[in-house]
């Protein structure tokens, strides 16, 4: 069941935007669908990452640890574009950002050696489902149509 609801937030968050209410370092957003494409466009991947608050410290101490091990100088790294950050209260930030395939390696170290000990994490390499959903939704409605 906590899997299952875990999954289903994935899938939320992965369509919606969001931001970190606590911190606010500068964020690259993702660009607009309609704008020109990149080379980060066309080859690169999608990373959800994890950051769950463990709950035997407040924020200062998280705060100070992500100071003292140079967290934002290493996250999420110039080569990554924020596609969403959401801050899921009781569980921590969900953190979707898309990345060249050659970044993976960069980014896991970033979270490796700078969240540890202020949050604990997962990563998942990750992809935008919302395009397959509304196309499924339109399919099942034109099959409804097509019932009546």
């Amino acid at each position: 069941m906590k899997k299952s609801l875990l999954l289903l937030l994935l899938a939320c968050v992965s369509c919606s935007t969001g931001a970190w209410a606590q911190q606010s370092p500068t964020i690259k957003s993702i660009p607009e669908p309609n704008a020109a494409s990149s080379p980060l466009e066309s080859d690169s991947i999608l990373v959800t990452i994890i950051l769950k608050h463990q709950q035997n410290k407040n924020l200062p101490e998280i705060k100070r640890i992500l100071e003292a091990q140079g967290f934002w100088d290493q996250f999420p790294g110039p080569d990554a574009r924020v596609v969403s950050w959401t801050l899921a209260m009781g569980l921590g930030h969900v953190i979707v950002v898309k990345i060249p395939p050659s970044a993976v390696r960069r980014i896991n170290l970033a979270i490796e050696n700078g969240a540890w000990g202020a949050f604990d994490s997962e990563i998942y390499l990750s992809y935008d489902y919302k395009g397959i959903w509304h196309d499924s939704m339109e399919k099942r409605a034109e099959a409804r149509e097509d019932r009546n």
